[in-house]
């Protein structure tokens, strides 16, 4: 057609320009000991270019594979945590002679990997790669290294749907660590780094910078897993505080999560729905 390059004369003087060049570098590796040492010095400095370059993309390929080790020592030794809670827990009892030792904790984790995970809209929502196979149910709570994560709210045999921190229909029991003051926290849809806690009494003191954590009034989060700190308030109807919180968990970051299992969910669920109904 009129107008348009052929591609097969360039491919054609590409390809002689690097067979000429190849002849050259040859002859003059045999010309003469200095030409030869000065190409030997530079054949050297690519090589290790091309190693540093091999070494850094084997570096990166087995990254992933390291941080999923970390993860599961880390659901490992969560459990662990918890087991030696629960024999603290029991120890502390007056009577704790009369009370045999727990052989299991209330919480233990399941550790999984995050396969889906949306920050920009106002219900986020998070994919894991564990599901019904793993142990994982809907209601079941889910954390990080950082602090809580989600609530599941779906499950496939090997995969589950979280309903994000980061949703505008989401709330977590939280409370401030130094004063004991609870409330829902909350995401008004902001900022991802922040989150809102509510319903703070005015009368209750705390001090920016103070720490938020779960209050453990729920039967989906253990207590005192970190959240974040205070960082601004204001006082709303004249009644009660509306605390500023900066989040510890990045979550455009998330890679590995735990999936929290109370131990004891059936029968708390039993109960409040006994106590409900009366």
């Amino acid at each position: 057609m009129p107008g348009k390059t052929s591609v097969k004369p360039i491919l054609i003087s590409i390809l002689t320009f690097i067979i000429l060049e190849g002849a050259a570098l040859w002859m003059m590796s045999g010309s003469s000991y200095f030409q030869r040492a000065r190409l030997n010095e530079a054949y050297i400095q690519v090589e290790k270019k091309l190693l540093n370059s091999n070494s850094n993309i084997r570096y990166y390929l087995t990254l992933n594979r390291a941080n999923a080790v970390l993860a599961e020592e880390n659901s490992q030794l969560r459990n662990t945590l918890s087991r030696y809670q629960a024999l603290l827990d029991t120890l502390r009892r007056k009577d704790s002679i009369s009370i045999p030792v727990p052989d299991s904790s209330l919480f233990s984790y399941i550790p999984a990997r995050v396969i889906g995970n949306s920050t920009n809209k106002s219900h986020n929502y998070i994919i894991i790669n564990k599901g019904r196979k793993a142990g994982v149910k809907e209601d079941m709570g889910v954390i990080s290294a950082n602090g809580v994560v989600g609530v599941v709210n779906a499950v496939s045999d090997n995969y589950a749907h979280i309903i994000s921190l980061l949703n505008i229909k989401q709330s977590v029991s939280a409370r401030i660590s130094q004063s004991g003051a609870f409330g829902p926290l909350i995401w008004n849809g902001v900022s991802t780094t922040h989150a809102v806690l509510t319903e703070i009494p005015q009368h209750i003191k705390f001090r920016m910078g103070d720490s938020v954590v779960t209050s453990g009034f729920s039967a989906i989060f253990p207590p005192d897993i970190p959240l974040g700190k205070i960082v601004g308030s204001k006082i709303v109807l004249g009644t009660h505080h509306e605390i500023r919180v900066k989040l510890f968990q990045d979550f455009k970051t998330l890679k590995f999560v735990n999936v929290v299992v109370n131990n004891n969910r059936s029968e708390i669920d039993s109960l409040i729905l006994t106590g409900n109904e009366e």
